[in-house]
């Protein structure tokens, strides 16, 4: 139990950044929310300003609960969230085409954010039972599958960045576990083969190149890729089994590769038939925004404007050109790093970033410094979410990553996104109190 000096345990340096990191965030709401010509404004700061309060009370909640509890409950937690995201899907009301959230009239949930804790959970948990084990092959199936459910279920409403953003949690969580790198270099070669091939064929067909060869022909053809899929997970399946009754280095250098090329086309076959075409040319676009400048690249180019004509000390509060005159679209969600940029500049950018960083890395050294395996997971998880948010949320902005619609923590507009940043951080809070008690 926490003793009369629970208070001065708390992180006050990781509590101080997040308070800066959300009030900058609400700042920016209002300023991308202002209309400079009638002089009102949206209004959806005061949302954010609202879910803000929510969020930290919940971060009080958490803060205090054990952790370990909610190790204890994670499949629990799993199922519930799991469940509300299947209800979701199929019942939720569209928003922009997509079945993302479950409204209750004056505010609506997005569960796909709190499901990514609920992974969090149930993967520390699992590789915390698993430990001694984890480095074995057979052991990352689970946690593969505790992955590949949810996030494909997300996948259909179609939310493809959400979705994504489960992949490096799992990486950062089994790396954290011990897991054998070889093995994790293997699914990364699997997600390589399986992106690369459909986005070729997309690039081709987009530009109407002409023209065809064998290999060209052998990716269009799907069934065929099916058949060659069958064919290599089966030697993978005889060599893996000859490996264990008579262990031998060829075998493994043959059902390894067999496995990685065997899963990379049949993914690569899904990815063909279900990714919709507009998230395919999202992906394209970032490679070169002027191949679509009035469609799918306009986002990037208007952002990349943004950014850029900030220059070092920004042109000042609620006087951004590109945002203020409605040349930048999803100014209070996705590109609100752009507004921000555009009014404070590279220096406020920094102090932004920094802020960010300090949140991030006391995240680390929580995990580094925690009593037990499931506080380190748990916090190398939770670091994940906020790190790749940032990385792909930033990247998208100056256009060197493609554009998928994740948030920027803690700073975008919206509250399911908010409230799941501010537990996270309770939980974090959390795993460092406890390494105090004894």
């Amino acid at each position: 139990m926490f003793g009369k000096n629970t208070i001065y345990k708390i992180d006050f340096l990781l509590v101080a950044a997040v308070i800066l990191v959300v009030f900058l965030g609400i700042l920016t709401i209002y300023s991308a929310g202002f209309d400079p010509i009638d002089k009102v404004n949206s209004g959806l700061y005061k949302k954010q300003l609202v879910w803000f309060i929510i969020g930290f009370m919940l971060m009080l909640v958490f803060t205090f609960v054990n952790y370990k509890y909610l190790g204890d409950y994670s499949l629990y937690i799993y199922g519930f969230f799991l469940l509300v995201l299947i209800i979701t899907t199929v019942f939720g009301s569209p928003i922009r085409n997509t079945r993302a959230w479950i409204s209750f009239g004056f505010f609506s949930i997005q569960p796909s954010e709190f499901m990514k804790l609920s992974l969090v959970l149930i993967l520390g948990k699992y590789i915390e039972f698993r430990e001694r084990d984890i480095r074995n092959l057979r052991e990352l199936f689970i946690p593969a599958i505790l992955t590949m459910v949810p996030m494909l279920i997300i996948f259909i409403q179609p939310d493809f960045g959400t979705a994504v953003l489960f992949i490096p949690i799992l990486f950062t969580m089994l790396f954290v576990g011990g897991a054998d790198v070889t093995h994790l270099a293997s699914i990364i070669g699997i997600a390589g083969i399986a992106t690369v091939v459909p986005m070729v064929l997309t690039y081709r067909e987009w530009i109407g190149a002409s023209g065809s060869n064998f290999l060209l022909n052998f990716f269009k053809d799907t069934d065929m890729l099916f058949i060659v899929s069958g064919i290599l997970i089966l030697a993978a399946l005889v060599t893996f089994i000859l490996n264990f009754f008579i262990p031998n280095k060829l075998f493994r250098k043959i059902y390894i590769p067999s496995t990685v090329l065997s899963f990379g086309l049949f993914f690569s076959v899904l990815l063909q038939k279900y990714l919709k075409v507009y998230q395919k040319r999202r992906i394209l676009v970032f490679l070169n925004p002027d191949l679509d400048p009035h469609g799918s690249g306009y986002n990037v180019i208007q952002s990349k404007i943004a950014v850029g004509s900030g220059e070092f000390f920004g042109k000042g509060f609620l006087n951004g050109s590109q945002s203020q005159l409605g040349f930048l679209p999803e100014k209070t969600s996705d590109f609100v790093f752009s507004v921000f940029a555009e009014e404070w500049g590279f220096f406020g950018s920094v102090i932004l970033l920094a802020l960010m960083g300090v949140i991030i890395f006391r995240g680390i050294q929580i995990a580094f410094e925690s009593k037990d395996k499931f506080g380190a997971l748990l916090a190398s998880g939770i670091v994940a979410i906020f790190f790749f948010h940032l990385l792909i949320n930033i990247g998208m902005v100056l256009g060197i990553m493609p554009v998928t619609g994740l948030p920027l923590p803690l700073m975008s507009y919206g509250g399911s996104n908010l409230a799941m940043s501010m537990i996270a951080v309770g939980i974090l809070i959390n795993i460092r109190m406890r390494k105090f008690v004894y």
